[in-house]
């Protein structure tokens, strides 16, 4: 058998065994699928057989890193602005923005910068984070946004402590008509965009400290909440992926 013949058969042994076409590398037929299953009980009983059953998964045989690191968090388009953690965070920054501009930016330039941007990269990482490849990633930039939340917590105390906010006891975000909870029959979307309408035709006096302590609290529950079901998805998706690893070694040397 010449050089040639002999890398052609290894080549269409290899196709088969990933479950492809040699020819038109596209996945096999369940005819053609048959065909070779029957070819490899033919052959199995041979003391010096290679063959494997093809792959009738479309994942690969084998971990590709490479191809791993293009996954998304979910495939079904932007989820993450139906969940209540991007509601909550989306309507501080609105809140936050409301009482920034009432400031005085000479006077408290310095502190309307650090409010606006912490309360921004709340929404932001949240953002960016969902659409990283990884769980592990999301989670990541989860905690970005955990950091920036302790950051307009500490800015909303020293307002307090300046003057610029009042604190009335007893005050909530219903008193303000901005119940974060949706209706049953409204969906998250449209709850957000109502949402919004509510807050730019709120007037500033009506801001509290209270009401800004309670919708951070709330939110940084639910980013705690969300890190620890990313951490049990992580852990979910490693075990599969031990699981993968040993079953390809068991077919190649087995």
């Amino acid at each position: 058998m010449t050089k040639k013949n002999v890398s052609q058969k290894l080549a269409e042994k290899t196709f088969k065994e990933l479950g492809l076409d040699p020819k038109t590398a596209k996945p096999l037929t369940k005819s053609k699928l048959g065909g070779y299953k029957r070819e490899l009980r033919v052959n199995k009983s041979s003391p010096n057989s290679s063959y494997h059953p093809p792959i009738s998964s479309p994942k690969p045989p084998f971990r590709i890193k490479d191809l791993e690191k293009t996954k998304r968090q979910s495939p079904s388009g932007k989820t993450y602005q139906y969940s209540a953690v991007y509601r909550n965070a989306v309507i501080l920054r609105l809140l936050i923005k409301k009482l920034t501009d009432s400031l005085n930016p000479k006077t408290h330039h310095r502190l309307i910068s650090q409010l606006d941007s912490a309360a921004r990269s709340v929404v932001a990482n949240i953002r960016e984070g969902y659409v990283r490849p990884k769980s592990s990633d999301y989670s990541t930039f989860l905690s970005f946004s955990q950091g920036s939340l302790e950051e307009v917590l500490g800015d909303i105390e020293d307002a307090k402590d300046d003057g610029l906010i009042k604190s009335r006891a007893g005050t909530n975000l219903k008193d303000i008509g901005i119940p974060l909870k949706p209706s049953p029959n409204i969906s998250p979307k449209t709850h957000l965009t109502s949402l919004k309408k509510k807050v730019g035709g709120l007037r500033r006096e009506k801001l509290t400290y209270e009401i800004f302590i309670e919708l951070i609290n709330k939110t940084d529950w639910l980013l705690k909440r969300t890190v620890q079901g990313l951490d049990r998805k992580i852990v979910t998706d490693e075990k599969e992926k031990l699981k993968g690893e040993i079953r390809s070694h068991w077919r190649k040397h087995w």
